[in-house]
Parts: structure tokens; sequence; C-alpha cells
């Protein structure tokens, strides 16, 4: 009988993480674990959960692999924006935020409305695609390499602390089809979490390439803590990336400004960051959808068909998950990361509370 604790197998597997606008491989070391650790359910490993492999790598469940090898060449033209992030960390709401600036405070209404105006890079062509916006948006969840990018290009890193990431993505991981994860507990997906590639390469890593790109002049680093906690100034900070024009417009204007910031809550956005499976006006966003027959076990408002992208949209919500035993799981492995986790000061508080709440003695 093995030991309580022990995991039952494990491997070591090697998985490449293109980086943004270049074919060039970087070389990661991921972890899958299969089995539990002493009292979780047994059987339904990591391993059978969904992601695409491409090229032999594990990738977004959600891509098609033609249009996935075309994105590593795209090339973004002068005056392009591209917002990059780890799933779950906030990128609709930044990418909804910066519409209403280049919108000049008009509220986006509808989901078709919010797509027309912006495009997911690695998950569709971008051919001839001209926005109604004066700036192109697009986002991303591939890492940005600061040695490819583009001088003429804006780029943007939105991160959000570990815990309430790790949260929202099991909240959505359990409700649409594609992952094949419906039925898991959320002991199953933290340990999928922070022991392997979910298909965006890991957590840690990722965050850290963005980090590492804080003082790049054409790129913001931003956190999804620091506009909850200042919507205001984060909405100037973003005019101010965007363009000067767009600053001095609100600084100019605090009703149009405090216009801005009250649309930016999640009570505007709920229902408007709705994905709609089955109806597009997008033929690129309708593809995406279509081709892999989603549908939610939940979905938005009792339509399965329809999948919310804005939940609670709080910091903390992690505390209503983790257990001890999880808790202590993460700050193992952040102290596992050294050097690559030099970010996790961004949430020394966070960190502070979750330490406290775990089996690990200070």
């Amino acid at each position: 009988m093995a030991n309580a604790g022990a995991v039952e197998a494990d491997w070591f597997v090697v998985c490449s993480s293109p980086c943004l606008e270049s074919g060039e491989k970087v070389w990661v070391m991921a972890r899958c674990i299969h089995g539990r650790r002493s009292g979780a359910r047994l059987g339904g490993g990591v391993g059978d959960k969904k992601t695409r492999v491409i090229d032999g790598v594990p990738r977004c469940a959600w891509l098609d692999a033609d249009i996935y090898r075309e994105s590593l060449k795209f090339q973004p033209a002068k005056g392009d924006l591209i917002q990059c992030t780890y799933p779950k960390s906030g990128t609709y709401w930044v990418q909804y935020i910066m519409q209403l600036i280049l919108k000049n405070g008009e509220p986006v209404k509808t989901y078709n409305e919010f797509t027309s105006h912006t495009h997911a890079l690695e998950y569709m062509r971008h051919d001839d695609w001209k926005s109604a916006l004066p700036i192109r948006l697009f986002f991303t969840h591939l890492p940005v390499c600061e040695d490819k990018m583009n001088k003429e290009v804006k780029y943007i890193y939105l991160a959000r602390n570990p815990w309430d990431v790790c949260v929202s993505f099991y909240n959505m991981v359990t409700d649409v089809s594609i992952w094949n994860f419906q039925d898991s507990t959320f002991e199953e997906f933290v340990d999928a979490f922070l022991e392997t590639d979910l298909g965006y390469g890991t957590y840690f890593d990722h965050v850290a390439t963005g980090y590492a790109l804080k003082d790049t002049p054409n790129c913001l680093f931003i956190t999804y803590e620091s506009i909850k906690r200042d919507t205001r100034g984060a909405v100037l900070r973003l005019s101010q990336f965007l363009g000067e024009q767009y600053f001095n417009v609100l600084q100019q204007n605090e009703e149009l400004l405090e216009k801005i910031v009250e649309l930016s809550k999640p009570e505007y956005s709920r229902d408007v960051l709705v994905i709609d499976f089955q109806n597009n006006n997008s033929d690129e966003w309708k593809n995406i959808f279509l081709r892999n027959k989603l549908s939610c076990q939940r979905g938005h408002r009792g339509d399965k068909t329809k999948f919310p992208m804005v939940r609670t949209a709080i910091i903390g919500g992690w505390k209503e998950y983790f257990t001890p035993e999880l808790l202590t799981h993460m700050e193992k492995k952040i102290r596992e990361q050294g050097d690559n986790a030099a970010f996790m000061e961004l949430w020394k508080d966070i960190r502070e509370e979750a330490l406290a709440m775990s089996d690990i003695s200070q």
C-alpha cells in the first residue's frame, strides 16, 4: 500500500512555449501528476483532461492547429495594441475598459459589439481586419518575449494573484464542456494548475515573463488588484498608455472620467461579456465556438449555450475554496520557484494571509 500523502504515479515532460511573434521555442519543464494525495478521489487524473496537442506541445483546448501556427507568424501593424494575460486574470475586463476609453465613454452594449472591436491573437485569422476603433486591440494568452516585441506596437501585461486565478479558472473549466473537467474537484484542479501545463505554459513562468517587461517603454504592466482598488487611477493609466490625447480628454472632463469609471464596474459588464456559443456576428469568433461544439453545465442565467466571463469579479474569493492543505501546496510551489516568483511581492499582503491560513508554521 502506498504511503499516505504519496503521489501514486508521476513523470516529467518537456514542453515548449513559443513566444509571441516567433516560432522559436523556450523549453520549460512541467510535471504531470496522476493520482491524488491521501483522501482525494482517484481516477480521472490530470492526464485525461483536455488540451489540444499541437506539434507535440499541450495548447489551449479551444485552438485550431493551423490558425495557431499562422498566429506565430503574425506581424502587428504600427499603432496596434496587444494585451497579454494568463487566463482568468481579467483579460476581458481590461479590453472592455479600453473600449470605453476609445469610444469616449459610449457604453459597450452587447457581446457582438465587444468582439467586433477586439481579436484573440492565436485563436483567429486577422487578414484585412479593420477595427471601427482608432486602435486595433488584440489579446493573447501566449507569453511575450522582449526581443521579439515590435517597438511600434504597444503591449499590456495584466497579472492577477494565483489564488484568485486558480479559483476563477476552476469555475470556468468545470462549467464549459471542452476541458472535460466538469466533474472534477477543486483539489484536483489545484494539482493541475500548480503541477502541469494547462495549455498556456505554467502560471509562474507566464507571469515571470510579463513581470520582466515592467520597465519596457512600450509595455504597461498592471495588476488586476490595482484596477479593483483604484479604478479611477487605472483608467487614467490606461488612457495615457493608449495615447496622450485620450488622457488629456479625461483630465479635462471629470464627468466623462467618472462615467467611464462607473461603466467599468462589474454590474455593467456582467450581462454584456457573455459568450454566446451559437450566435456571433463575427465569423472568426463564431468559428471558435462552433468548431468546438461548446456547451455549459451551469451557463448564464440558466442558458447552457452561454458562458458569463464576469462572475464575482472580487479580490479574495479564494478564501471560500482553498483548504489549509491546498494553501500549503500553493506556498510550497511559490517557494520552489525561487527567483522565478519574485513577482509575488506584488501580492505580499495576500500571500501573508494565505500563509497564516495554511498548515505551514511561519
